[in-house]
């Protein structure tokens, strides 16, 4: 019979929870915390090649190991046990407890697709071709932080080799550490101190990933940071109720991989957490046993792509990875009283990358006088020039790097540079163009404006194009010699700039085209009637509000482009079939009860206006942290959720009331 907790999560979970302020927004998770395994999890389970698995040794030593085979060489009997027809093979060499009646800790990850799923349990049958697991507690994790590869077989790494030669060490050698310097993925067990029959003791296996070099290797010591997660805080909820941990790190590329051993602590203040982007806290791991295996893993899989969540992590200052080159500014122009251009080329005369006008060109930098490497990512303000790029940087007064760039660096500075990338370029159509930009956002625009430009130059017949700016005056009014020089040297290019607060010696005419903001009914006045393709770029509200007017006025979707960088999308709250228009919601346990509109967002939104704190962590359908019972109603998802629901479950991050549902409930 299953045992009931008032948690699913033990005590030093939950003390983790209530220090850094989550514990009430977290324990209504505790319920997707089950003493059984889903059939989308028996399915997950039965598909993969290979497992990580926590066991402890003879000593009580946590070690993650990973075992391999076939896809079918899982299976789940029942909801509440796992059969493995595999045994470890590193039992002998790392002295191994794999008893029945021990506790063990598992988790899968389905690299292609970055589905993760963890189960805790107790083994219940050992034998001479593998073992069988009772399932204590089973839960989903977040696609987060995840690599994407996919995995071949290699033949002749031979998982069944004996492994008696390999040497135990109790420091890390120079092959150990140079793997992890350059890992992007491993996997932490971890345990609670006491193993009784509390299902909520035992083990617990957790993926860890981040850019190659988010590792740092000290001597004996690694340090790595904890990113921002589900907040169930599962290792670190163990590690303070027992240190001992085990690492393992694969090396998908080479097929080597490092084991370690050791006793882990956990910073919540640190000098470093400064020295790494995204860090909310750092764990210190010192190692007492190691061994590094070559050739120990049966697949190899290149990344095919990062993890998206990456972008607000970073790396420890002394790692460069080799995505980045150095790079030198070669020259500084002011462009306007807060814009800046900086002109970049590579210091090892490496050249540039090819790219389209309107992307993006990351850069890192290190402050002066300071081991803080912080990433941007900045507009490519100019069309191609062999060896040498162009980005144009708004002084933003809360911006870091915006304002070392502007205040401190300068020709002969260092730069890290990575390749373009980005979607933001002119779509190959033969409809007329119009540009609309705001303040800053002008960068990309003049940048496709000049592809333009060479193009002509180079004998293509060019559609029309309009160019509308907007900013306040001419002292915040960047390229406007630029813009006004193509604009009389082309016919097909028609320019207009628009200032909100015009300076005394502004001259509507000369300096600007028309005073106040821009709208709709400017462009309604200034376009003639034609079918265009819309290109938006500038502040949140400025975006918001042209591109509501756009989709007012009946143009379509497809031909509006824009680049956004605030929360969601432009038309998150117009264009999602089959959503209503309004519906009563209820929040049962916290006995709120409001009406919500379409403009309202997201459920997840609407909670939060009403002073409610849901648990979340992606916000678009994918970690299943926001998953809520919902009791009556129905809603609608603009894309389909990337997280597996149940029947009567709801994404409160990505979900809104469905059309012909006058009334929600959803227990929050």
């Amino acid at each position: 019979m299953s045992q009931q907790y008032t948690s699913q999560f033990h005590a030093s979970e939950i003390a983790v929870q209530k220090k850094v302020g989550v514990a009430e927004r977290v324990a209504p998770a505790s319920q997707y915390i089950r003493e059984f395994m889903p059939n989308q999890h028996r399915e997950f389970f039965a598909n993969l090649p290979y497992l990580i698995l926590g066991f402890v040794d003879k000593q009580g030593r946590p070690w993650s190991v990973p075992l391999f085979g076939p896809p079918g060489f899982i299976s789940s009997p029942t909801s509440t046990s796992l059969r493995l027809e595999a045994l470890p093979t590193l039992t002998r060499l790392l002295d191994l407890d794999i008893t029945v009646g021990q506790k063990v800790g598992t988790v899968g990850v389905e690299v292609q697709t970055r589905r993760r799923n963890r189960m805790n349990g107790i083994i219940s049958e050992v034998d001479d071709k593998g073992f069988s697991i009772d399932v204590e507690l089973s839960f989903g994790n977040c696609p987060q932080y995840i690599q994407k590869r996919e995995i071949q077989y290699v033949e002749g790494n031979e998982t069944q080799r004996n492994f008696d030669d390999i040497e135990m060490s109790d420091h890390l050698n120079k092959q150990s550490a140079s793997l992890i310097k350059r890992a992007d993925t491993f996997y932490i067990a971890s345990r609670t101190k006491d193993f009784t029959h509390d299902k909520r003791t035992g083990l617990d296996v957790s993926h860890r990933g981040g850019n190659p070099g988010f590792i740092k290797v000290s001597g004996n010591t690694l340090l790595f940071p904890d990113f921002s997660g589900n907040k169930f805080f599962n290792t670190i909820g163990n590690i303070s109720s027992d240190a001992r941990v085990g690492l393992v790190f694969p090396d998908f590329h080479s097929t080597d991989a490092v084991f370690i051993t050791g006793k882990a602590k956990v910073h919540y203040d640190h000098p470093a957490l400064t020295e790494i982007d995204g860090a909310e806290r750092i764990i210190e791991v010192t190692i007492h046993s190691s061994a590094y295996i070559d050739a120990f893993l049966p697949m190899q899989g290149e990344i095919e792509e990062y993890s998206p969540s990456l972008t607000s992590t970073g790396i420890w200052n002394e790692v460069r990875t080799s995505q980045y080159d150095e790079f030198l500014i070669v020259g500084k122009q002011p462009e306007s009283s807060t814009i800046s251009s900086f002109y970049l080329a590579s210091k090892n005369r490496k050249g540039t990358h090819d790219y389209l006008p309107g992307q993006l060109l990351p850069i890192e930098i290190t402050i002066p006088g300071e081991k803080q490497s912080l990433k941007r990512s900045y507009t490519l303000s100019r069309a191609p020039v062999p060896g040498m790029y162009r980005i144009s940087v708004k002084r933003e007064a809360e911006g870091t790097v915006s304002k070392v760039l502007h205040d401190t660096f300068g020709v002969g500075s260092t730069i890290y540079v990575g390749k373009p990338a980005g979607n933001f370029t002119i779509n190959s159509t033969s409809r007329a163009i119009v540009m609309i930009s705001g303040g800053v956002g002008i960068t990309p625009m003049i940048a496709m404006l000049e592809g333009l430009v060479a193009r002509a130059r180079n004998g293509e017949t060019i559609q029309p194009v309009w160019f509308f700016h907007s900013t306040q005056n001419s002292e915040s009014h960047a390229f406007s010699k630029q813009v006004e020089r193509w604009a009389n040297e082309f016919d097909w290019l028609t320019a207009h700039t628009l200032y909100s607060q015009p300076k005394n010696t502004d001259k509507l005419g000369v300096t600007h085209r028309t005073e106040g903001r821009l709208s709709i009914e400017t462009l309604k006045q200034v376009l003639p009637f034609d079918h265009y393709d819309f290109y938006l770029c500038g502040s949140e509200g400025f975006m918001r509000s042209i591109y509501q007017g756009l989709r007012d006025i009946g143009i379509p979707t497809n031909n509006i482009y824009y680049e956004f960088f605030g929360k969601g999308s432009l038309d998150d709250n117009t264009s999602i079939q089959g959503m209503a228009e309004k519906a009563d919601v209820s929040f049962t346990q916290s006995k709120v009860h409001k009406e919500w509109v379409n403009t309202d967002g997201t459920l997840l939104e609407f909670a939060e206006k009403e002073g409610l704190s849901p648990s979340f962590s992606c916000r678009n359908g994918s970690c299943g942290a926001c998953v809520c019972s919902l009791k009556s109603g129905s809603v609608v998802y603009k894309t389909q959720p990337a997280f597996p629901l149940e029947e009567g479950q709801v994404l409160i991050c990505s979900a809104r009331p469905a059309t012909g549902t006058s009334a929600i409930e959803i227990d929050i």
